[in-house]
C-alpha cells in the first residue's frame, strides 16, 4: 500500500499537469490575440465601445476555437488524431501565419473585400502575395509554433475517453462556429485576423458557387508580366521623373494654363491654384483627354500604354512604368491615398518593383474605401521618404480625395454656395462642392510640389501631371464618373514642369506646340518612358508594338484612332461604354444604341451636336471590329447586349 504522502503528491502532479494542459490549450487563441494587440495597438486604441465589445467578443470565440481545434490534435494514435494535428498545423499557419504576412504589406488584414474578386481559390488562401522574405519567414515562424503547440499538446494535454471520441466532434464544431461568428471586416476590423480570414474565404466559396452577389463582374487580378531584358536608358538630360496623378479632376475647373496671382483671388479663378501657383512655368495640355471614365481602367492605360480592349491574359502581362525603369537600373516609388482594397486593385499594384511605397491604410487605419486617405496626408508620407530616394528614380504619387463621396473641409471652402445634394436643383451648388473638394485636395499636391522643388533631386525632377478621368454634373445627363465618354468624363487637366536644364531644347519645343493639340493619356505613358530615355532603346521595341501612344517630348503626333471605353477585361461594369478618337472626331456609344455617336469636339466643345456615324467614318467599323470581343454582362432576361443587338447566349452541348 502506497504512503499517503505518495498518492497526494501524484494527485497534486495530475492536477498539475491538467492545469498546464488546459492552459495550452489557450495559447494558440492568446497568441493570436497577442500578436494582433501588438501588430494593431494603434487602431484598437481607436475603437469606440460597441467595437470594443464587439473585438473581446470575438477574442472569447477565438480562444474557444484554436482550443477545441488543439484539443482535436492532442490525440497520439490513429488517422482522426493524424488528420485533426494536420488540420490545426494547415489552418494556423494559413489562418493567423498568412494574415501576418498580409498585415506587413498592406497594414490591414486580408478579408471579404481582398478575396471575394479571387479568380484562384488555391491562390487565395494566401491571399496572392508574393513569395518574398517577409512571407517566407512569417509562415515559417508561425509554422514552428503550429508544429511546437501540437507537440507538446501530446505531452500534457492527455484526453480522457470520453474525450478522444468527442474530440473530433469539437473539431467540426470550431470550423463551423469560426464560419458562423459575425466579423468586421473593413474599416474597424474589431474582429481577430483568423476570424476575418475564414470569413474572407467563405465570402469567395459563395461567390464561386454562385451563391453570392458581390463580384458579378471581372475585376483587376494579380500581374504576371514576363521578365524583361536589360534595358539602358539614353535621356536627353539627366533627369529623375515624378508623375502626380489626380482623382476624378476635370479640366474646366483647373488652372491648367498658369494664371498669374490666381491664389490671392478670393474665391479663385480655378480650384487648384496652389499647384497653379507651385509651378508657374509648367507646359500645359489644354486638350488633354484620358482614355476612360473608369480608375481602373485609365491607370492600366497610363502605366502600361496600351488599350484596354486587348484580351484579358494580355493586359496581365503588359508591364508596367515601373517593370520598365527597374529593368534600366532606375529606382521605382508608389505612393497613394487610395485604399486599394477597393475592387481588388491591391492585386494590381502589390507586385511593382519600387523601393519605397505606401497605400491608404499604411496612412491612415480608418481609410475610406472609396475616396481614401487624407491627401494631406499622402504628401506628409512622400515628404517624409523623398530624402531617402536614391536618382535617378521614377516616382508616382496618386491622390484620391476627390473621389465621390468626396473629402470636404468647411475651412478651406471658398466656392460658395457649397451643398452636398444631387438634387436638380442643387446643381450649381453641388458643383461648387465638387470645387470645393479639388482645392483640398490642391492645398496638398501644392505642398508636394513646393517641396519637391526646395530639394537638390528635385531640381532634377521633371513632374508630369494629370487625373484619371473627369466628373459629370449632368452636362448631358449623369453625375460622377463611369457613366459615359463625354468630355465632362475624360477632358483632363495635364501639364509637365521641367527646371532648367533637364530638357532638351527639342523637347521643350514639342511640349510647349502641344498646348492646343490633341493628346492622351497614352501619349503621356510614351512621354514618361521617354523622359526616363527608354523610348527609343532596342529592347523596348517588341512592347512598344501595342503601345497606342506617341511621347509629347517629340514631332509626330498620335493621328491613330485612339479607344476609349468606361468598361474593359481588367474592370467590367454594369454599364458600359466604348469609343474612338481620331484628331477631334469623338465616335460613342453605350450599351444600348444601336448605331454610334459622333461629336467634333473642338468646333462642339459641350457635345451638343450628334453628327451621325457617317460624319465619323471609318471610325464605326473600327470601333465595331475592335469591341466586339469585350466581356459582356449577362443581360436580366439571359440575353447579352452588344451595341443595343440582342444576341442569344450560346447553345449547351
Amino acid at each position: 500500500m502506497a504512503p499517503r504522502g505518495s498518492r497526494a503528491r501524484r494527485r497534486l502532479q495530475r492536477a498539475r499537469r491538467r492545469l498546464r494542459g488546459a492552459l495550452l490549450l489557450l495559447v494558440p487563441g492568446a497568441f493570436v490575440v497577442a500578436s494582433d494587440v501588438m501588430r494593431r495597438a494603434y487602431h484598437l486604441a481607436t475603437f469606440d465601445e460597441l467595437h470594443v465589445k464587439a473585438y473581446v467578443a470575438t477574442a472569447v470565440a477565438c480562444l474557444a476555437i484554436w482550443a477545441l481545434l488543439l484539443y482535436g490534435a492532442a490525440m497520439k494514435r490513429g488517422f482522426v488524431a493524424r488528420l485533426a494535428s494536420g488540420f490545426f498545423i494547415t489552418a494556423f499557419v494559413l489562418a493567423v501565419g498568412v494574415q501576418a504576412a498580409f498585415f506587413a504589406r498592406f497594414a490591414i488584414y486580408l478579408s471579404h473585400d481582398a478575396q471575394v474578386y479571387a479568380q484562384s481559390y488555391p491562390q487565395s488562401l494566401i491571399g496572392y502575395l508574393p513569395f518574398d522574405a517577409t512571407f517566407l519567414l512569417l509562415v515559417l515562424l508561425h509554422l514552428v509554433v503550429a508544429v511546437a503547440l501540437v507537440r507538446l499538446a501530446r505531452i500534457w494535454v492527455r484526453p480522457r475517453p470520453w474525450g478522444r471520441r468527442l474530440g473530433p466532434l469539437g473539431v467540426v464544431a470550431a470550423i463551423v462556429g469560426a464560419t458562423q461568428i459575425p466579423a468586421s471586416y473593413r474599416l474597424w476590423q474589431s474582429t481577430t485576423p483568423d476570424l476575418i480570414y475564414v470569413h474572407g474565404l467563405v465570402s469567395e466559396a459563395k461567390e464561386r458557387l454562385g451563391e453570392g452577389r458581390h463580384a458579378p463582374d471581372l475585376r483587376v487580378q494579380r500581374r504576371r508580366p514576363p521578365a524583361l531584358p536589360t534595358l539602358h536608358a539614353e535621356p536627353a538630360r539627366p533627369r529623375n521623373v515624378l508623375f502626380i496623378l489626380q482623382e476624378s479632376l476635370r479640366h474646366d475647373i483647373t488652372c491648367n494654363r498658369h494664371v498669374p496671382g490666381a491664389l490671392a483671388q478670393h474665391p479663385p479663378p480655378c480650384a487648384t491654384p496652389f499647384t497653379n501657383e507651385a509651378a508657374p512655368h509648367r507646359y500645359p495640355f489644354e486638350q488633354m483627354r484620358a482614355n476612360a471614365s473608369t480608375t481602373a481602367i485609365s491607370i492600366s492605360n497610363l502605366w502600361t500604354g496600351i488599350p484596354s480592349h486587348l484580351g484579358y491574359d494580355r493586359l496581365l502581362e503588359a508591364p508596367v512604368l515601373w517593370d520598365f525603369a527597374h529593368a534600366a537600373g532606375i529606382h521605382g516609388a508608389y505612393w497613394t491615398s487610395q485604399n486599394v482594397m477597393f475592387g481588388s486593385m491591391r492585386l494590381y499594384v502589390q507586385d511593382f518593383p519600387v523601393d519605397h511605397y505606401a497605400y491608404a491604410v499604411n496612412l491612415d487605419s480608418h481609410a475610406a474605401f472609396d475616396e481614401g486617405a487624407s491627401d494631406a496626408l499622402l504628401t506628409e508620407r512622400v515628404i517624409g521618404d523623398w530624402a531617402d530616394l536614391e536618382e535617378p528614380f521614377f516616382a508616382v504619387v496618386h491622390y484620391s480625395n476627390v473621389h465621390f463621396p468626396y473629402v470636404y473641409d468647411p475651412e478651406h471652402a471658398p466656392f460658395q454656395p457649397s451643398k452636398f445634394s444631387k438634387a436638380a436643383e442643387d446643381g450649381d451648388a453641388y458643383l461648387n462642392y465638387y470645387r470645393n473638394v479639388a482645392y483640398l485636395s490642391d492645398m496638398a499636391v501644392g505642398r508636394l510640389v513646393d517641396h519637391v522643388r526646395q530639394t537638390d533631386s528635385g531640381q532634377r525632377t521633371v513632374i508630369v501631371y494629370t487625373s484619371d478621368h473627369g466628373e459629370a454634373f449632368r452636362e448631358h445627363w449623369q453625375l460622377g464618373h463611369t457613366s459615359s465618354l463625354y468630355d465632362e468624363e475624360i477632358k483632363v487637366p495635364g501639364w509637365i514642369d521641367a527646371p532648367a536644364g533637364t530638357l532638351s531644347d527639342a523637347e521643350a519645343t514639342s511640349l510647349a506646340g502641344a498646348e492646343q493639340e490633341l493628346v492622351w493619356h497614352y501619349d503621356l505613358t510614351a512621354t514618361m518612358l521617354d523622359l526616363m530615355g527608354l523610348w527609343d532603346a532596342p529592347e523596348l521595341a517588341p512592347f512598344r508594338v501595342d503601345m497606342v501612344g506617341n511621347p509629347i517630348t517629340r514631332p509626330p503626333r498620335t493621328s491613330r484612332p485612339v479607344p476609349l471605353q468606361n468598361c474593359a477585361w481588367l474592370w467590367e461594369c454594369g454599364f458600359r461604354n466604348w469609343g474612338l478618337m481620331q484628331g477631334p472626331l469623338k465616335l460613342e456609344a453605350r450599351e444600348w444604341d444601336d448605331t454610334f455617336h459622333c461629336f467634333d469636339v473642338v468646333a462642339d466643345p459641350e457635345e451638343h451636336r450628334d453628327l451621325g456615324e457617317r460624319a465619323c467614318a471609318p471610325l464605326p467599323e473600327v470601333g465595331r471590329a475592335m469591341f466586339g470581343a469585350m466581356p459582356f454582362s449577362e443581360w436580366p432576361d439571359g440575353r447579352l447586349l452588344v451595341f443595343g443587338v440582342p444576341v442569344p447566349p450560346p447553345e449547351e452541348e
